[in-house]
């Protein structure tokens, strides 16, 4: 089998490549951050105040993975717990001041990663890109 052949290859490729080249950045920058935590500061900066279990399935982090990772972005002091006022039993991932004002600092060294990964693509095969993606998504997540 010529693995070179196998989309799922690539895919593993330019997400190790991509996690590494984010985090030398966000480094470059000053910034001491992970990239499961650009992951979940993502959707918190979309939503704030999701549960771990939210997290956790948004993310493909087992729940045990991400109780690590919430509690290493507490002492990092970029998110808090707090309880779900309608459900007293269950907590609730909140951005801090310092969380939230992150967005402004890391978006823009992400983006200019991204434009680098993306040169010399144009716009309709990045679109297919995506789609296909999705779709593969799609097809494995049937199951959760």
């Amino acid at each position: 089998m010529e693995f070179e052949r196998i989309p799922l290859y690539w895919v593993n490729r330019l997400s190790a490549l991509s996690r590494r080249e984010l985090v030398t950045r966000f480094r470059a920058a000053g910034h001491d951050i992970s990239a499961e935590e650009w992951a979940t500061l993502l959707l918190l900066w979309r939503e704030d105040g999701q549960t771990p279990g939210a997290l956790s399935r948004r993310t493909v982090r087992d729940p045990t993975t991400m109780t690590r990772l919430v509690d290493a972005m507490v002492r990092k002091r970029l998110v808090t717990r707090r309880m779900d006022e309608s459900d007293r039993r269950r907590s609730l991932i909140c951005l801090t001041e310092y969380g939230r004002r992150l967005e402004s600092e890391l978006v823009p060294v992400a983006q200019a990663m991204i434009a680098q990964a993306l040169e010399g693509v144009c716009d309709s095969d990045a679109a297919t890109t995506i789609s296909v993606l999705s779709r593969m998504v799609d097809n494995l997540s049937r199951d959760d």
